[in-house]
């Protein structure tokens, strides 16, 4: 079994984690709103979408992200591009 070793980027309190992959994706999934926001921050046109359309505004980003993709998209995502060491 491997574990993942990093630090959550959306816990108020950082502290270093190892946990399975379905462990992270399942704290992931609380963090739905911060990693929305993160998205909306540091994008300008949508990550996921194959022809993606540049987005107006945040609030048109976010509305996109929140409404036309999956949370599991969202948090796969995150966990994929996150600093992270994985421990076998």
């Amino acid at each position: 079994m491997s574990y993942i070793l990093s630090t959550c980027p959306y816990c108020k309190i950082p502290k270093s984690i190892a946990a399975t992959r379905t462990n992270w994706m399942i704290h992931l999934h609380g963090h739905r709103e911060n990693i929305i926001k993160d998205l909306t921050d540091n994008t300008s046109s949508c990550v996921f979408c194959a022809y993606s359309e540049i987005f107006a505004n945040k609030k048109h980003a976010s509305s996109h992200y929140r409404w036309s993709h999956k949370k599991t998209d969202l948090v796969r995502w995150t966990l994929e591009n996150m600093k992270k060491i994985v421990v076998v």
